[in-house]
């Protein structure tokens, strides 16, 4: 779902394009305010209908769980606004399945700490008629993405975003449900904390045994640009935690989880007969002789600071800059957002991108707009609240 973001008299905004005049729910959003969904308003440009949200001050939570880990914390604050915003669409006859939950549109406010606020106002929820998928679709994709960001310490954190997700793949959430997860009803309703491995390997059985494996297939199959290992990568130890230690459970549940392990199983069983001989003294060839060299260091780009001729090395990237703790460079200047900008590197270059900045980002004197991405140049100028910088890239040629 293609998005456009702007930035207009001191405030960010969200646009979603929208087909034609607004439906009857978009109509009813803009009449009425829906306790839980971000400030809402409609507006055309180039012949187009956009429906457009505030999210100014507001970050990103990709942008957030980039320098550090989604915590327990977080994630039930998380369940509990998204059960309030549910129970405000019922009651205004909206479509559940219009609720943004993509992670890469779902945006956060964050303390001074640079933790997402538990007031009650830390996410912000947009609906957005035009899109497509199911609410189960989306909640469990982004139970997947928090299961990878999350703090891998945290048993009860897993366990609770990976009871979700199951939930998600059985059955429409609702408000009720998503509180029984937070054990915030009464006991019948309530789901239990803690699963063996024989209770998690009869769930699992139940969502992707038989006549639904085809179709978890089909779904990890579309997510493989989230890498060869799939879409639980690097979580075997927290699951083997969670869900018990008999090797066998275990490893029934991680295959069907993620069914391409299945294959690389089969191969590490040798057949009878097949077994690859050792080569013979006649079978040994001679290798042709190694010819070493020592690589020249590559050059390591860096900002200067105008006003006093400070060097920013950029060792590393995404390389982020803000007042938040954590971030690679705290420039400690008044105007300065938490996490205002990213530089990362690419094939062609190191881009920069505005992170949804309160008071904006300047490069060589044109106004970026929200989140757009720029390339570098040798002597690119970035103005930031007051402050200038200038791109050196270390080389004659990038």
């Amino acid at each position: 779902m293609e998005v456009v973001y702007k930035r207009e008299q001191g405030h960010n905004y969200i646009l979603f394009p929208g087909n034609g005049d607004a439906g009857v729910q978009t109509e009813m959003i803009r009449r009425n305010r829906i306790p839980g969904l971000a400030d809402y308003y409609t507006e055309w440009e180039d012949n187009q209908r956009y429906y457009g949200y505030d999210i100014t001050r507001a970050k990103r939570l990709g942008q957030l769980l980039d320098v550090r880990p989604f915590t327990r914390k977080e994630a039930e604050s998380l369940i509990a606004e998204l059960a309030g915003v549910l129970r405000s669409l019922e009651s205004f006859l909206l479509d559940r399945d219009k609720l943004v939950l993509k992670p890469e549109l779902l945006y956060v406010y964050v303390d001074r700490q640079g933790h997402i606020s538990s007031d009650g106002r830390g996410f912000l929820f947009f609906f957005c008629e035009e899109q497509e998928g199911s609410s189960r679709e989306h909640l469990q994709e982004l139970m997947l993405y928090l299961f990878e960001k999350a703090d891998e310490e945290d048993k009860g954190l897993a366990e609770l975003l990976f009871r979700l997700y199951r939930l998600a793949g059985r059955e429409e959430l609702g408000a009720e449900e998503l509180l029984a997860c937070l054990g915030t009803l009464s006991p019948e309703r309530e789901i239990p904390e803690k699963l063996s491995g024989r209770v998690a390997e009869e769930h699992i059985k139940d969502l992707y045994g038989s006549g639904k494996q085809k179709d978890f297939e089909k779904e990890s199959d579309n997510r493989k640009g989230r890498g060869r290992k799939g879409i639980f990568a690097g979580k075997k130890e927290a699951l083997t935690k969670l869900f018990g230690k008999s090797p066998m459970a275990v490893e029934d549940m991680w295959d069907d989880l993620e069914p391409s392990r299945v294959q690389e199983r089969r191969r590490e069983v040798a057949v009878p007969g097949t077994e690859e001989k050792a080569p013979g003294p006649k079978e040994t060839q001679d290798h042709p002789t190694e010819v070493l060299y020592i690589e020249e260091p590559e050059p390591v780009p860096c900002l200067i600071e105008q006003e006093r001729k400070v060097k920013i090395l950029l060792e590393h990237f995404p390389f982020y800059i803000g007042t938040q703790p954590g971030m690679d460079h705290c420039p400690g200047f008044q105007g300065i957002s938490r996490i205002h900008l990213k530089l990362e590197r690419r094939e062609n270059g190191i881009w920069i991108t505005d992170l949804n900045s309160t008071n904006g980002t300047a490069l060589n004197g044109e106004p970026l707009k929200p989140n757009e991405e720029r390339r570098l140049r040798d002597g690119d100028r970035i103005w930031l609240a007051g402050l200038v910088y200038e791109f050196d890239s270390g080389a004659e040629s990038w």
